[in-house]
Formats: C-alpha cells, sequence, structure tokens
C-alpha cells in the first residue's frame, strides 16, 4: 500500500471515529432496528422464540445506548464536525474501547447511575451474550426479560439525543 492510500485511508477512519453525527446516526439505527425487533417479538406465539427475540431487542438497545454515549462522548471531546476547530484524530480513543455501558455512563453524566445502573448492566450483557447467543462463556448472568430495561433505553435515547437535534 502506498504511503498516500495509507494517509487517505487514516483519513477516513478519523472522519468516522471522531464524528459525534457518525456515532449518533448509527445509534439512531440500531433504536430502529431495536424497536422493530421488539414490535415482531410481540406478535409471536411460541415461547422460545419470544423470548430469544425480546432478547436480540434488548441486545440492539444496548448497542443503540452504546453508540449514543460514544457519541455524546466524542461531542465534547472533537465538538461538531462542522465547527471550524474540529480536529479528528485517526487513532480509536481509549476510553471507548468498552461496551461496559455504566462506564460509559461514567463518561457522559454520572447522574445516569443513579437512576439506570441496573438497566445499564443489563444492556452490557445483553450485547455482550444474552441478545447474541443462547448461554454466556461460563454460564453467568440473568437470562430473563426484564421489560423496563427497554424502556430505560428509549427515555435515555429520549433525553440524551437532544444535543444532535439541533446539528443533524
Amino acid at each position: 500500500m502506498s504511503e498516500d492510500n495509507f494517509d487517505e485511508i487514516a483519513g477516513m477512519f478519523a472522519e468516522r471515529v471522531s464524528n459525534p453525527l457518525a456515532w449518533f446516526k448509527h445509534s439512531r439505527s440500531l433504536l430502529a432496528a431495536a424497536r422493530s425487533t421488539r414490535e415482531r417479538a410481540e406478535a409471536l406465539v411460541d415461547p422460545w422464540e419470544k423470548s430469544d427475540l425480546e432478547h436480540v431487542a434488548t441486545m440492539l438497545y444496548g448497542f443503540c445506548i452504546e453508540n449514543l454515549f460514544k457519541a455524546i462522548w466524542t461531542l465534547k471531546k472533537f465538538g461538531t464536525p462542522y465547527g471550524d476547530a474540529w480536529d479528528p484524530i485517526a487513532e480509536f480513543p481509549i476510553e471507548l474501547k468498552t461496551h461496559n455501558l455504566v462506564k460509559l455512563a461514567e463518561l457522559v453524566d454520572k447522574r445516569l447511575l443513579q437512576k439506570y445502573e441496573l438497566s445499564l448492566s443489563l444492556l452490557s450483557e445483553a450485547a455482550t451474550w444474552s441478545g447474541r447467543y443462547p448461554c454466556s462463556l461460563k454460564g453467568e448472568g440473568i437470562i430473563c426479560q426484564i421489560p423496563q430495561v427497554n424502556e430505560d433505553a428509549e427515555a435515555i435515547f429520549k433525553q440524551y439525543s437532544r444535543p444532535f437535534t439541533t446539528i443533524c
């Protein structure tokens, strides 16, 4: 690979990883997928299939909130991509190298933990294994579905997506 190609690829990566709007738009797409999956689960009769699909919906809500938190963090760190001072970097920030929503919530707004710590933990678990696989590697975790977790994800998205409505 030539140095020019490498620089071009690094530039494209920098624009994606540092762009809060890219993170937010992906979060919004995952939210739509979670809602659609949740609706489909409600229509199912088979309890096992319904349960599996509900776990998948919760997994998608977890991915949605993860991307939203990363969008908020990048907005605070780099600002809007439409600003003159926006200076993207071609390196994945160490702060974002986690799927743990409790840790990410601490970066965004510590008040989130006061109200949503349990839901954020369960959303992390769904994103890690319960929405993806029939069991975890070591048998740990909760395998029941708690509908309030999805409602909390909806509430978090509604409250914390507001800054993006003015810059999209």
